[in-house]
C-alpha cells in the first residue's frame, strides 16, 4: 500500500459542540484526512474544513433517510484491520482500503428524546442509533491501533495524544475500549429499559438493564475496613449531590441522608403543602419529627422529640433555609437543649431545598461545628417528582428489586374498629404517627402528640419490645405528661394484646395499625376497655 496517504479520521457526531476547532487542528496541524457523513460533513465544510464524504470511499450513497451511511466493509474493514497482522494488511491493500486511525462518534440523543412527555414510539425509534454504536464497538475492539473518541470532553486529550508520539496517558488501549463500550452499554440499556416499559409491550422482561454512573469514591463503607463508592442510576436526577462545603460525605452519611429525604418528602406530600416540616434521622430511623405553622416551631418540636438522638444526626427541612432559621438551629442547645437534658449538639448533614447565602454565613461562622456540617441542596427533591419507581437492594449474588412504597394516607380505606372514633386532634396526630412509622425500621412503634414524635421503637425482634422502647424513650426525653392523650402507630398488626396494653397503660388514647391478626379482637377489646380509639388501615409498612 502506498505510504503517502494522509492519516484518516472518521467523524460522525450528533453533538457538534467544539467540533470545528477539533477538526481544524486534526486537518491543518496534524494532517488528517477527514471522512464524514450527512450533517456532520455539512457542518465542517460550512466552516471551511475539507471533508471526504463516506460515500466517496464506499462507492455507495447514503440510503433510507440516512439510516444506512457507514455500514459498509470499506469502512469497518478500515477500522477493524489488525495492523500487526500481515494477512489483514494484504487484504486491505488488495481491496484498495486505507486504514482509519481515528473514530469520532457520539450517538443520537435517545434518552433526551424519550424524556419528553409527548415523545411517541415512532420518534423514539428514529432516535435509535445503529451506525454510531457499530463504529464505536469496531474501534474499541481494535483500540490497540485505533483511537476512539466518544464525546466533546475527550477532544483536547486526544489532540495532545496525537501531537506527541511518546504520549501514553491519553492513548491507553484498554481505557479507550472501556470508555466506548461503556457508552454503547449505557445506550443499549436506555433503549431496552424504555421499550420494556412501553404500554404497547405486553411482556415482562427476561433481563433488566441497570446502568450505573460511578460518581465518587467514598472515604470508606459502613466501617473503615470496607471500600465504598457512590454511583447514580443513569438518566435520573441526583438529589444528594448538591453539597456545599464540609468534609466529604461518607457511606453512612449518604444512607442516612437518603432516609431523611424520603421521610421529609413523604411528610411534605401529606402535611407540608402549607406547613413547614423538620425531621431528624439517626441510623436511618426518625428520632425527631415536627410539623407546625412556623419553621422554627416545626424545628423546635423535632429537636425536643429526642435531643440526645438529634445530636450528631441528620436534619432535613422542607423549606428554604434563611438566616433566622439558621440561627435557631445553631443555637439549639442554648434555646432548648439544657432544659431537655442534652449536653451537646451538632448536626452531621443538613438537607433543604436551598440555603440562602446569609444562612450559609451564619452556619459556617456561628459555632465550631458549623464549618464541618455538610449542607445538601436537594432542589425539588422534596416534591418526589421523578423519583425512581423501584427500590434496589443486594443480597449475596443477587439484586432485589421492588416497587417503591407510595401508599401514604389512604384514608378512604381506613376504618374505625372501636366503640369510640378518634377526635380531630387525635386523628391529625395519627396521620403523622402513621407516616413516621412507615419510615421506621420494623418492628416499628411510633408515638406522637401535638405534631411531635415523642417516642420511637425501631428495629426490634418483637413488637412488644418496640412498644416498651417507644414508651420508655418518651419518658426518658421528658414527655411523660405528653404520653397522656398521645397516639401510637404500628407498622404491622399486633399478634397479641400485650403491645396495645403497654401503650394504653402509658397513656396512649388512640392507635393506628394495619389489622389482620387472628387476635385482632383482643387488641380491639383492650382499647374499648379504656375508651381508646383504634383504626385499621388495611396496609402494612414493613421496612427492612
Amino acid at each position: 500500500m502506498s505510504q503517502h496517504h494522509a492519516r484518516r479520521a472518521l467523524i460522525s457526531v450528533y453533538d457538534k459542540t467544539g467540533l470545528v476547532d477539533f477538526a481544524r487542528v486534526l486537518r491543518e496541524e496534524i494532517g488528517f484526512e477527514i471522512l464524514s457523513t450527512g450533517g456532520t460533513a455539512r457542518h465542517l465544510t460550512d466552516a471551511g474544513i475539507p471533508v471526504t464524504l463516506v460515500e466517496e470511499v464506499t462507492g455507495f450513497p447514503e440510503m433510507l433517510d440516512g439510516r444506512v451511511k457507514t455500514l459498509h466493509p470499506r469502512i469497518h474493514a478500515a477500522i477493524l484491520a489488525d495492523r500487526d497482522n500481515p494477512e489483514h494488511m494484504r487484504q486491505l491493500a488488495e481491496q484498495g482500503i486505507q486504514p482509519i486511525e481515528l473514530v469520532v462518534v457520539n450517538l443520537y440523543p435517545f434518552e433526551d428524546t424519550v424524556a419528553r412527555p409527548d415523545c411517541t414510539l415512532e420518534q423514539a425509534i428514529e432516535m435509535i442509533d445503529i451506525g454510531g454504536p457499530s463504529l464505536l464497538r469496531a474501534a474499541a475492539k481494535n483500540s490497540r491501533h485505533v483511537r476512539v473518541v466518544c464525546g466533546p470532553g475527550e477532544y483536547e486529550g486526544v489532540l495532545e495524544s496525537l501531537r506527541s508520539a511518546t504520549d501514553t496517558q491519553s492513548f491507553v488501549p484498554l481505557r479507550l475500549a472501556s470508555r466506548a463500550f461503556e457508552q454503547t452499554c449505557r445506550y443499549d440499556a436506555a433503549i431496552a429499559t424504555w421499550l420494556t416499559a412501553h404500554p404497547q409491550n405486553p411482556d415482562e422482561p427476561e433481563f433488566r438493564a441497570i446502568h450505573l454512573r460511578s460518581r465518587e469514591v467514598l472515604r470508606y463503607g459502613e466501617n473503615p475496613h470496607q471500600k465504598a463508592e457512590v454511583c447514580s442510576l443513569s438518566g435520573l436526577t441526583e438529589w444528594l449531590t448538591g453539597k456545599t462545603g464540609g468534609p466529604d460525605l461518607s457511606y453512612n452519611n449518604l444512607v442516612d441522608a437518603g432516609a431523611a429525604l424520603e421521610l421529609c418528602a413523604e411528610l411534605t406530600r401529606w402535611h407540608g403543602e402549607i406547613l413547614p416540616v423538620a425531621c431528624f434521622i439517626k441510623h436511618t430511623n426518625p428520632c425527631g419529627v415536627g410539623v407546625a405553622e412556623g419553621a422554627v416551631e416545626a424545628y423546635r418540636r423535632a429537636y425536643l422529640g429526642d435531643p440526645n438522638a438529634a445530636m450528631g444526626g441528620i436534619l432535613a427541612v422542607n423549606f428554604c433555609v434563611d438566616a433566622a432559621f439558621a440561627e435557631a438551629v445553631m443555637d439549639s442547645l442554648q434555646r432548648w437543649g439544657k432544659a431537655a437534658g442534652a449536653g451537646a449538639f451538632f448536626v452531621e448533614v443538613w438537607l433543604a431545598p436551598s440555603f440562602g447565602d446569609d444562612a450559609v454565613q451564619v452556619i459556617r461562622t456561628r459555632k465550631p461545628w458549623g464549618s464541618r456540617v455538610r449542607l445538601i441542596d436537594v432542589g425539588n427533591g422534596m416534591s418526589m417528582a421523578g423519583w425512581p419507581e423501584h427500590v434496589i437492594r443486594s443480597v449475596p449474588g443477587n439484586l432485589l428489586i421492588q416497587g417503591r412504597d407510595t401508599v401514604g394516607l389512604n384514608e378512604s380505606e381506613w376504618r374505625v374498629v372501636t366503640d369510640r372514633a378518634p377526635d380531630e386532634r387525635e386523628l391529625e396526630d395519627l396521620r403523622l404517627a402513621w407516616l413516621v412509622c412507615k419510615h421506621t425500621k420494623s418492628n416499628a412503634i411510633s408515638i406522637c402528640r401535638n405534631g411531635i414524635l415523642i417516642g420511637n421503637g425501631a428495629g426490634q425482634m418483637s413488637r412488644v419490645m418496640s412498644c416498651r422502647i417507644a414508651t420508655w424513650a418518651a419518658r426518658e426525653n421528658g414527655h411523660t405528661e405528653s404520653l397522656a392523650g398521645a397516639v401510637a402507630a404500628s407498622d404491622a398488626f399486633f399478634p397479641f394484646r400485650d403491645g396495645p396494653d403497654i401503650l394504653l397503660d402509658a397513656g396512649v388514647t388512640a392507635i393506628i395499625q394495619p389489622g389482620g391478626s387472628k387476635r385482632d379482637e383482643e387488641a380491639i377489646r383492650a382499647c374499648n376497655e379504656r375508651q381508646a380509639a383504634m383504626i385499621f388501615t388495611g396496609t402494612r409498612h414493613f421496612r427492612h
